[in-house]
């Protein structure tokens, strides 16, 4: 009874182990990954998969890839041709992006918000396309476009903003979006999914949901199926008595024969309802007319969700959080800068370094950072928790570095100058340097110093007062930085 009574208990915990094992698998989490994340090596990561279509392609990096997994996010590069338009998106998890180039115009729909743009131009030759369609259509659609046409209206719908290089836009999840090119070259947007974030409640795999378009390739390397939009899946009889149209109208939104796949080419002019080109650059005194919000729940008509901001440009050089004109600069956006932002919890900080400068080492107390090359090339070291080099590369256009949490790390550009976008996950995501002016080492007494490394008191006065700066200095050795030297805002 006794040996039967172990082996009962092994068997059980044997099924209980491989439960685990399953439940694991069934939410997408790799079984060597699980819990535990292995940063012993880390590595500047290219794209793994392109999907391409008809006006342009998505390119995707692996979201199993440990670094990738560990910071709980997914990252794309969307790449549309002139003339492209992204069809209508939404996403699972929250989703921000920095357009790298080009210029277009974005939407975005948030259920329960009202049409807000509308076209007063008068309706013409709809009269006679109704009557066509008057024996299929039902009493009640006739009556919501008569009812449109009494009313003046051309066309009505939510918010269209312009969107422009250095611009980052953040997307609530659940809330579709599309963006046209409006300008003469490729746009491009680095886009980043917080898949961990609390707002995701799938699983840690990327979702794509289509509410236009499909895409015949597959949507990732697990994914090989065709993907196709949402109304594809209902009868279209349903859809007919839904949308009060006839069936063969129905079977045209499910996109069955379309293969352009989501970046579709527009024929003709795009003419949506949409407010003048905004300057080349905003000033904050723009932005805030009496002053910055007190709170990011305390921000006038930003309380609404219809109404908040999505979008802020952080490439214009007054903006700066931290500038010095021979070395470069380096700005940041947080839930103060874009209360959007506390809601998604995300954030973004944009630097410009020009050659034979550096960033002076530190490691984000309360994110991690997922660092994309816009332009240019650098050198990169990260330092694990236990005092290991993790990461010693150059970084250049197009790749990007996963840096963890409490990592150190630093960054040299050398005769190139070197331009990058950090997104970060969380809203108001914090730094603590290691050399400089505001660093842990100069907050540190003499005495701690001494002890510490066993060296001489003149010796610790030279590591806590020799760097004056507080975030950039320049590369080059043997050349302390004079006090009138230092600019910095």
């Amino acid at each position: 009874m006794v040996k039967l009574a172990h082996l009962l208990v092994a068997t059980f915990g044997a099924l209980l182990v491989l439960n685990g094992c399953l439940a694991r698998q069934s939410l997408g989490v790799p079984p060597q990954i699980g819990n535990a994340c292995n940063l012993d090596n880390l590595d500047v990561l290219q794209p793994t998969e392109t999907i391409k279509s008809e006006a342009g392609r998505v390119e995707y990096w692996d979201h199993n890839n440990p670094q990738i997994r560990c910071a709980g996010v997914s990252v794309s590069r969307l790449i549309i041709e002139q003339g492209g338009l992204y069809l209508p998106t939404f996403f699972s998890s929250p989703k921000i992006s920095y357009v790298v180039q080009g210029m277009g115009i974005s939407g975005r729909v948030v259920p329960g918000c009202a049409e807000t743009f509308m076209d007063s131009q008068p309706m013409q030759g709809q009269q006679q396309g109704q009557q066509g369609q008057q024996g299929q259509q039902g009493q009640q659609g006739q009556q919501g476009q008569q009812g449109l046409q009494q009313q003046g209206f051309r066309d009505m719908h939510q918010k269209v903003e312009h969107v422009r290089h250095g611009d980052v836009i953040a997307i609530t999840a659940g809330s579709s979006h599309w963006i046209y090119n409006t300008g003469d070259q490729p746009l491009v947007i680095i886009c980043l999914l917080d898949i961990a974030n609390y707002q995701n409640q799938l699983d840690r795999n990327p979702r794509t949901f289509r509410l236009a378009g499909n895409n015949p390739q597959g949507g990732s390397q697990q994914q090989q199926q065709q993907q196709q939009n949402m109304l594809s899946g209902f009868d279209p009889q349903v859809l007919a008595q839904a949308l009060k149209i006839d069936v063969r109208l129905a079977q045209e939104l499910q996109n069955q024969q379309d293969s352009r796949g989501n970046i579709v080419r527009v024929k003709g002019p795009f003419q949506v309802v949409r407010p003048p080109l905004r300057q080349p650059y905003e000033s904050e005194q723009w932005r805030h007319p009496r002053g910055p919000p007190q709170s990011p729940q305390d921000n006038g008509l930003e309380e609404t969700i219809c109404s908040m901001r999505t979008h802020e440009n952080i490439d214009d050089p007054a903006r700066a959080d931290v500038y010095k004109p021979n070395l470069g600069r380096v700005t940041s956006v947080n839930s103060y800068t874009l209360p959007i932002l506390q809601y998604i919890r995300l954030s973004a900080t944009r630097g410009i370094l020009q050659g034979n400068a550096m960033v002076l080492p530190k490691y984000n107390m309360n994110a991690n950072e997922i660092l994309y090359c816009t332009q240019g090339q650098a050198r990169i070291q990260v330092v694990n928790d236990n005092g290991q080099n993790v990461l010693d590369q150059q970084v250049q256009k197009g790749q990007l570095v996963v840096i963890p949490q409490g990592f150190a790390y630093v960054v040299q550009s050398h005769q190139n100058n070197f331009e990058w976008i950090s997104f970060k996950t969380n809203a108001n995501a914090m730094v603590s340097t290691l050399a400089g002016r505001t660093s842990a080492l100069r907050a540190l007494p003499l005495e701690v110093l001494t002890n510490a490394f066993q060296i001489s008191l003149e010796e610790a006065r030279r590591i806590k007062f020799n760097t004056l700066e507080t975030t950039l200095t320049r590369a080059r050795r043997g050349q302390p930085q004079l006090i009138e030297e230092i600019v910095e805002a």
